[in-house]
């Protein structure tokens, strides 16, 4: 039989079988028994023993978020994965693993699980990847198998690590025992996993004696240096460069919407012809000399002027427009009838008039403050 059951989705037919929050209360009867994958997450299972026994070929079962109270019995030897992720389990016996040979995952997340027998684990020779985050476990368990590279025993009550249950694990990779209740671990605790690249030791229950004294041993220019002597920068130099990046991102973000908000202003504003915004000078002269001056250095239409946009805020566009090239259209200043064209390869020399272009009313707006004073 190759047809899908009423309400399951088939991507598949007779391969793979999709049956999820359907609200079941027992398994579909026709599920093809040549399915090599099955889901029946997110209904209403309570006892699924023995039921999935014919499907000699199954290789993943996914009977996830369902309301088993104990690890189902009976299950085929060719299960290669089986996620049992938030049921209601809460124990593992001895021999409750003892058929599935083959598998290479299982997922026993969220969980109620309070005991797994000695050597319930052992016989799966093949099992990669162990999950039982979640569960309200209070030591390790004991006789994992070698074979192991991932396991997760987050969020539990672990207050000790057990070292022989460590010790055999030589292929293991990450090990993630956060959120627990660990108090200290042990010199030598992972000595024995010459594989081991990943732990994931935070959020436990510390207790640091004789904190003074602690020294760094890796990485080598931290070597023998007190670890109270030591600043963030010294210890993660990258998190604070990221974050420096960060914000210069954030702010190259906010001074692009700041111009795309701008619009040209009038050459000679009524700002500058009210000289109260210079200073106390002369109403004449003030208005003369910033008159003067924004005629001969006035923005071609549709660009941004001084007046809207700092110096500093246009280095950083370009900086921006640099690492990130931009269409826009490159903008001509005129200065005392020449023209300098200033384009994202010119930026050198766009910064230089700018700066030039400044300093000179900033000498003006002086030399004009020192005359009245003089006055």
């Amino acid at each position: 039989m190759s047809s899908c059951p009423p309400g399951c989705c088939c991507p598949r037919p007779g391969l793979l079988v999709l049956c999820e929050t359907l609200g079941l209360r027992s398994l579909p009867r026709s599920v093809p028994l040549s399915t090599s994958a099955l889901s029946v997450a997110r209904n209403q299972l309570c006892n699924v023993d023995h039921l999935l026994q014919p499907f000699s070929g199954l290789q993943e079962l996914s009977l996830s978020h369902n309301l088993l109270a104990r690890f189902p019995r009976g299950l085929p030897s060719s299960l290669e994965s089986l996620l049992l992720q938030e049921n209601r389990i809460t124990y593992i016996t001895s021999g409750a693993l003892r058929q599935l040979r083959n598998l290479t995952r299982l997922d026993l997340e969220d969980n109620r699980i309070r005991a797994i027998q000695p050597g319930a684990l052992e016989a799966l020779n093949k099992l990669q990847v162990l999950t039982l985050k979640g569960n309200k476990l209070t030591h390790l368990p004991l006789n994992l198998p070698p074979s192991l590279t991932h396991l997760d025993l987050s969020a539990n009550c672990i207050t000790a690590l057990d070292l022989p249950s460590l010790s055999s694990l030589v292929n293991l990779q990450v090990l993630k025992i956060n959120s627990n209740c660990l108090r200290s671990v042990p010199e030598s605790a992972f000595d024995s996993l010459p594989r081991l690249r990943s732990v994931d030791l935070s959020n436990n229950l510390w207790v640091l004696k004789m904190a003074t004294d602690l020294e760094c041993t890796e990485p080598v220019h931290l070597a023998h240096r007190l670890l109270l002597n030591l600043s963030v920068m010294a210890i993660c130099p990258q998190v604070l460069k990221s974050n420096e990046r960060m914000h210069q991102l954030d702010s190259s973000s906010a001074l692009k919407r700041k111009l795309e908000t701008l619009r040209e202003k009038p050459a000679v504003q009524s700002s500058f012809e009210n000289t109260r915004d210079v200073g106390d000078l002369s109403e004449q002269r003030s208005t003369e000399t910033t008159a003067g001056l924004l005629h001969k250095a006035r923005v071609l239409p549709e660009h941004y002027t001084l007046e809207t946009l700092t110096y500093e805020e246009c280095l950083s566009l370009n900086q921006t427009q640099s690492e990130s090239p931009s269409h826009l259209k490159p903008t001509v200043f005129i200065l005392d009838g020449e023209q300098k064209l200033c384009t994202q390869s010119h930026t050198i020399s766009c910064n230089m008039f700018l700066y030039l272009y400044i300093q000179r009313i900033h000498n003006c707006i002086f030399h004009t403050e020192s005359s009245t004073r003089d006055q």
